[in-house]
């Protein structure tokens, strides 16, 4: 959030069971448009080509994010 805060577009990744928790505490911290790409919970425990796909699946959502218009 504080590179956000500084002008240099990010993009939080959260798993599905937290996107709540991510977007309520994004809008108490004054970033309601926060960009947040959303991965099936949960990561922990997964084996290494689980992760991959995941990671795969949230690309597109990342990409989309650091290349979308500024408002």
């Amino acid at each position: 959030m504080e590179l956000e805060k500084r002008g240099i577009p990010t993009v939080t990744i959260c798993t599905d069971a937290f996107v709540g928790l991510a977007r309520e505490e994004s809008k108490n911290l004054g970033m309601p448009d926060l960009a947040i790409a959303i991965v099936e919970h949960p990561i922990g425990g997964l084996k290494p080509d689980q992760v991959a796909q995941r990671a795969q699946a949230a690309l597109e959502p990342v990409i989309s994010a650091l290349t979308r218009e500024l408002r």
